[in-house]
């Protein structure tokens, strides 16, 4: 569920690493994916929720940025309650990179996580939006090898509101649209 000045950056990049690596092609991989499943106790109702996801992107595991990867993603998921119809719908499209920026990936290391775009928007099946975290946004979020250990919003020109109270509010609103509260 998780995924930021951009031209600033990449200014500064191309001054500082020279003409021969912004002649370098980045490596690229055009994906598709869907999914479908179901979670039998979705937001820890003990309801049941089926859940498909589908979506299409572009991602550059070389990016010639400051960046160590690179996407631009655009997708959808549906949520729907099996005993009512109710249905939830989120839409997903945008840039995201990430960056290493400090530490050891073996241990405890800090990556910049940046999203441009549209984040997230959760809407009811008839469109009446329920949230949508939208613009800019970079987070500081620290790892001991894989393990989470914590994040920080460091720039955000939004609104995100999912993202400022910590995605706690995605339950709340999704268990109360689904009918499951």
């Amino acid at each position: 569920m998780r995924r930021l000045s951009i031209v600033l950056l990449l200014t500064v990049a191309a001054l500082l690493t020279g003409p021969s690596a912004l002649a370098a092609n980045p490596e690229v991989n055009h994906f598709t994916f869907s999914d479908s499943f179901t979670d039998d106790d979705f937001c820890g109702t003990g309801q049941t929720v089926e859940i498909t996801a589908s979506g299409h992107g572009t991602e550059f595991f070389a990016p010639n940025q400051p960046v160590d990867y690179r996407n631009t993603v655009e997708g959808t998921n549906v949520f729907t309650n099996p005993l009512n119809g109710a249905t939830v719908i989120g839409h997903f499209a945008g840039p995201f990179s990430e960056r290493l920026i400090s530490g050891d990936p073996e241990g405890v290391h800090t990556v910049e996580f940046t999203n441009v775009g549209l984040p997230e928007m959760f809407r009811t099946e008839h469109g009446g939006v329920l949230t949508r975290d939208a613009g800019y946004i970079v987070f500081h979020v620290t790892f001991d090898g894989e393990e989470f250990i914590s994040s920080e919003i460091v720039v955000n020109r939004g609104p995100h509101p999912a993202a400022e109270s910590d995605f706690t509010i995605f339950c709340d609103f999704m268990t109360s649209a689904l009918g499951l509260s």
